[in-house]
C-alpha cells in the first residue's frame, strides 16, 4: 500500500467533528438542549471509503488496488503527459466525442468497441492507447491550452506547480508569512471557505510558545503582577 500524501486521518474527523458541532448547535438553539458529539477518526475514516463496504455485501468481493483508472468509466483517471500526468473524466458520449476532435481521432466516436460508455469500459486498454498516445507527446501547459474549458480535465500538479500557479494565487490559497529567525517569508495553507458576508483569511503566524500569554491573559482582566504571580509558579508560560 501506498501512503496518501495528505493527513486526511487527522483532517477528515475534524471536519466531521465541526459539522457534528454546528448541527448540534441548531438543535440546541431550537431545542435548548445540548448534547454530546462524539466523532471517532476511523469512523470518520471508512465514511470515505463507502464503496468498498458495498462492494462487500452487494458484491461479495473485497477490492484491491484498481490503479489510476476508474473501475468501470473510461477514459476517466490519470494519463501521461510528456513532462508530467493529468487527469480526464471523458467518459460521458459528448465528452469523448469531443476529446476524439481535439485528438484528430474522429473515426473513433463511432467504432463499434468504444461508441458507448459501456464499450469504453469494456475496452479501456483501446480507449487509454489512444488518449495516452495524444498526451504523451504534449506538456502539461500544451494539454491545458488544448483540452481546458472543452473537456473536464486538469494538470496533476506537485507543490512547486501549485505555489506558483496563478489560480491558487488568486484565490488567497498559499499566504507568505513572517518567521521568526527566517530572513524569508513562508506560506501557509490559505482558507478555502469563502463567505461573502464575514471571510476567514490567514492574518498572521502561529504564536510562539507563550507569545501571547500576557495579552490574553489581560483581555481575560488578569492584572500584570498577577500575570507575573502565574508565570513565577510556572502556572504559564
Amino acid at each position: 500500500p501506498v501512503k496518501v500524501g495528505p493527513g486526511v486521518g487527522d483532517l477528515v474527523p475534524a471536519m466531521m467533528a465541526a459539522y457534528g458541532v454546528m448541527a448540534a448547535v441548531w438543535r440546541a438553539e431550537r431545542s435548548g438542549r445540548g448534547q454530546y458529539v462524539d466523532v471517532g477518526m476511523v469512523d470518520a475514516i471508512l465514511s470515505l471509503c463507502e464503496r468498498i463496504v458495498h462492494q462487500f455485501f452487494y458484491q461479495d468481493s473485497v477490492p484491491g488496488p484498481e490503479g489510476s483508472r476508474h473501475p468501470f468509466l473510461s477514459p476517466f483517471g490519470l494519463v501521461p503527459a510528456k513532462d508530467g500526468h493529468v487527469a480526464l473524466a471523458c467518459h460521458a458520449d459528448e465528452f469523448w466525442a469531443e476529446l476524439c476532435r481535439i485528438m484528430g481521432r474522429e473515426e473513433l466516436i463511432d467504432d463499434p468497441r468504444c461508441n458507448t460508455r459501456d464499450l469504453r469500459a469494456a475496452n479501456q486498454d483501446l480507449v487509454y492507447g489512444a488518449v495516452t498516445e495524444f498526451t504523451s507527446k504534449r506538456t502539461r501547459r500544451e494539454l491545458m491550452a488544448a483540452l481546458g474549458g472543452r473537456v473536464p480535465f486538469g494538470p496533476v500538479f506537485d507543490v512547486s506547480d501549485i505555489v506558483n500557479d496563478p489560480h491558487f494565487k488568486a484565490r488567497d490559497m498559499i499566504v507568505p508569512l513572517d518567521h521568526p529567525g527566517s530572513a524569508t517569508k513562508v506560506a501557509v495553507a490559505g482558507i478555502p471557505i469563502r463567505l461573502s458576508e464575514t471571510p476567514g483569511s490567514v492574518r498572521r503566524r502561529a504564536p510562539l510558545l507563550g507569545e501571547d500569554t500576557d495579552a490574553v491573559l489581560a483581555k481575560l482582566g488578569l492584572a500584570a503582577v498577577e500575570i507575573a504571580r502565574l508565570k513565577d509558579a510556572n502556572v504559564v508560560r
